[in-house]
């Protein structure tokens, strides 16, 4: 024990099996949120989100306004104030005054290479909490703010944003984000991502012109974003895409694109290319395999395709990804 009797039963808390949504519990965490330590208050909130504590939404909007106050000493790296709005994000906050706030909030921080901007992750993820309680035009107006964003979480969280939102209206921005590009390839992948939720029938066009990219990350990023929607259509083009690129690096990411996809064709494919001839794509595509889950008898078939190349190497790797 130690003389910080907050702390001590955040922690003691943390460390318990028992249920978090209890009266002492949520007494615990609204007196940690008071907490002069950012770290406890980034706890506190984290915890008060996974139990989903609505009661103490309130309690959290407090602790934002307080850690903005003289926010370098009382939350620097701007680390409770960002869990604080991750937290309301995901109990739904209709009151949007603190999104507002937080979308245009920077926190310079000194840094080995000059400054840094903390809240930039902030920002983004303020744009989140925008999208279900304030008109269409308000979240397109701050999203597209945001994608010029110098940091790129504050970036992320906008294209984020934007598929959330899910409407057609963000179409038209988020084309010309991807065409002026990202340095970043994460959003780049967002972007991609978004535009595929926001126009389904001609974002899937649109998209594929990236995968062509000389930068390889940005081809990855694309596919990824292909790969998770799962629209008809996408395994020719994976599959396609794949038989054209050379780096061995890119060339594994795509299989594993491809078994994001979880279909019938896609399986077969992939289970075709467990040959000795090509030890590598044969590992890449158990690796692949491995990502559709215990789906009927696939197991047993990738098993039985890689018993068949007599290789040890590749038994290896089908032991590491399907039985440990």
């Amino acid at each position: 024990m130690t003389e910080d009797p907050i702390a001590d039963e955040l922690r003691s808390l943390d460390r318990s099996d028992a249920s978090r949504k209890t009266e002492v519990a949520a007494k615990t965490l609204k007196a940690a949120l008071t907490h002069s330590s950012n770290r406890i208050v980034q706890r506190a909130a984290e915890m008060i989100a996974d139990a989903e504590l609505v009661s103490l939404t309130a309690d959290l909007v407090k602790a934002y306004w307080r850690l903005k106050r003289n926010p370098l000493k009382k939350d620097p790296g701007c680390l409770g104030k960002t869990t604080i709005i991750k937290a309301l994000v995901q109990l739904e906050l209709a009151d949007m005054e603190v999104f507002r706030d937080g979308i245009t909030y920077r926190q310079l921080e000194p840094h080995w290479k000059g400054e840094i901007d903390t809240a930039a992750e902030l920002r983004g993820v303020c744009a989140i909490g925008l999208v279900h309680f304030t008109p269409e035009i308000e979240v397109l107006n701050r999203c597209a703010v945001l994608l010029c964003d110098a940091w790129p979480d504050a970036r992320l969280g906008a294209a984020q944003a934007l598929g959330a939102l899910g409407q057609i209206a963000a179409a038209p921005l988020l084309r010309l984000k991807l065409l002026t590009g990202d340095r970043q390839a994460e959003v780049h992948g967002e972007c991609c991502s978004a535009l595929l939720k926001s126009d389904r029938e001609e974002g899937l066009a649109f998209v594929q012109q990236f995968l062509t990219s000389p930068d390889a990350d940005q081809c990855v990023q694309t596919a990824l974003a292909l790969g998770e929607t799962r629209q008809p259509g996408t395994f020719d083009i994976l599959r396609s895409v794949w038989g054209r690129r050379s780096e061995l690096s890119v060339r594994e990411s795509l299989l594993l694109c491809i078994g994001l996809l979880r279909t019938t064709e896609s399986q077969e494919f992939l289970l075709l290319l467990i040959d000795k001839r090509d030890i590598r794509t044969a590992a890449d595509s158990v690796k692949a395999l491995r990502l559709n889950g215990p789906i009927g008898d696939l197991r047993e078939r990738t098993e039985a395709a890689v018993q068949a190349t007599e290789s040890d190497e590749l038994l290896r790797v089908f032991r590491d990804e399907w039985l440990n």
